[in-house]
This record gives structure tokens, sequence and C-alpha cells, in this order.
């Protein structure tokens, strides 16, 4: 198939709605020559339109976005503190804590609910709400994680660095909040190198990334290393997708790989990973 360059109207739509840091060119254009070839999908329209903010979305940022356009590289060091101005820049959850309460309690309870998980036979990531009553014949509900205040490791795509709940985001939570979940950040306080969030700076968008895959793995080591207990051994899947990040205090993943194995269903290849291209919008509902 020869090369369609990507039109006018896509790249000022993609530009309005993620200004920053701008969208790689390569991934913009492998998207959208992928995009124009699904069924029912016609150049410029909102289906599209549609189909590239959901891959943004399901991406990697270090695969998506140009990595000269991002953060300050020094935002998350012990004496940053600013305040970010202009456009609303798009970043990603790449771990998340409860870090107002203990290791322990959270053990405990992420025990008992793998417990309860297996002899019931259902999956604690499915969508809906974290608190509802879901029960095990003959045991009862769930058992829920407190909740307190979340931390989180945030990246760019280049740059990782902390951030915290200055004031609740009860839309976020530690089982439904997936890895990879994008939002924008407008007018937050970095302080002492750690972000402040709250509602009114903080777009919350969506999405996930193949990290969560092995958020369990993720929360177990994070837990581990609170309670001052050796790590678990590490899986081979950290080869692709990045190592723990031994210093963010948060069990976090590290950045993936640059260049992580294309997805059985992509038909093309790219010098960079282009999307995880998977379908249309409304095979992948994003809720929050």
């Amino acid at each position: 198939m020869d090369s369609v360059t990507v039109s006018m109207e896509v790249v000022q739509w993609v530009n309005r709605n993620f200004p920053k840091p701008r969208v790689d060119r390569d991934w913009l254009q492998g998207c959208y020559e992928w995009a124009i070839t699904l069924d029912g999908v016609r150049p410029n329209s909102q289906e599209l339109f549609d189909i590239i903010r959901l891959q943004i979305l399901k991406s990697h940022l270090s695969e998506s976005l140009d990595p000269t356009d991002g953060l300050p590289k020094d935002i998350g060091h012990d004496n940053t503190n600013i305040t970010l101005s202009g456009v609303p820049t798009l970043v990603e959850i790449t771990s998340i804590s409860e870090v107002g309460s203990s290791a322990f309690q959270l053990d405990q309870v992420r025990k008992a609910r793998e417990d309860r998980i297996q002899a019931g036979g259902f999956d604690e990531y499915d969508e809906g709400d974290e608190d509802a009553d879901l029960e095990v014949e003959g045991e009862g509900p769930l058992p829920n994680y407190p909740r307190s205040m979340l931390a989180f490791v945030l990246s760019d795509g280049t740059t990782q660095f902390q951030a915290m709940e200055y004031k609740p985001l009860p839309q976020l939570s530690l089982v439904q909040t997936p890895l990879g979940f994008k939002l924008q950040l407008k007018a937050v306080r970095i302080v002492c190198g750690v972000a402040n969030l709250e509602p009114d700076n903080v777009i919350l968008l969506g999405g996930k990334s193949d990290l969560n895959q092995h958020r369990d793995y993720y929360l177990r080591q994070n837990l581990r290393e609170r309670m001052g207990l050796p790590k678990e051994p590490t899986p081979e899947f950290e080869d692709v997708e990045g190592e723990i990040d031994k210093n963010s205090g948060a069990g976090a993943p590290g950045p993936p790989s640059p260049h992580p194995k294309l997805s059985d269903e992509v038909s093309y290849s790219s010098k960079r990973n282009i999307p995880t291209c998977c379908g249309h919008p409304q095979d992948f509902p994003i809720t929050l």
C-alpha cells in the first residue's frame, strides 16, 4: 500500500486535543494509514478522530509522543518547585499506590481479595464500581481496600515523576484505575519534585497500556518493599516492558522499551511502535 499523507484536518485535530507533548509524526502517520483501511472509516470523519484518540489512550506514551517536547527533565528532582503553565500536558500513570494506609493492612486486604476471587472465579478488574458488593457465594462481599490518599508515578513518555492527591480524585482507585491511564495536567503545582493533583488541575481521559497486564505483580512488589520484605523473582516480561524503578518508592515499572514487540494484529512496521491497533472504538469502551 502506498503511503497516504496525514491530512491537515487530522493534524489540527490532534494538536488541539493533545497539544503537549506533540504526537510523534511517524506514529501518527502509521496510525492514520492503518485507520483508513478499516471498513466504514472515511478520511477526516469523526470515526477516524475517535480511532486516533483511542489509539493514543491505549499506547505507551514513549511510543506515541515526541520525546523532545515533554516536561522539564528535572521535574522530579527534590529541589523542583514550579507550577506548570501553558497548554495541558498529557501523561500516563505507570504506578499507583495507597499511601494513607499501612502496607501491612493493604497486603492483608490483597490476600483476602485474592482468596475470594479465586474461589468465586471472577476478575477484580472487571469494569464497575470498586466498592460494589461483589459477593462470592457463601463468603459475603469482597473486602475493599482502604481509600485515603493515592500516590502515583506519572510519565510523559520520556520523563517520570511522582504525584500525590492534594485533594481526592474520586474517579481513581487502587483497583479500578489501570496502569497506562491517561490524564492531562494543567496548572499543576510541583512541590519538591512531587505533583500536587486535585480535580481542578487534571483532565481524566482514560485508557490503559499493556503494563496493566502485570499490575498484580507491581502491587505485590510495592507492598513487599514497603514492609521491608525481599522482592519476588523478576518475571521475564520486564525485559520488554521495563524494569521496576528502584528509586520511585512506589514499586513502579520504569519506562517501557522504546522498541517493544509489535502487536500480532499490526500488519505493518515502523521506526516506532505504531499503535496496538485492535478495532473500532466501540470494541474498547473507556470508562473512568
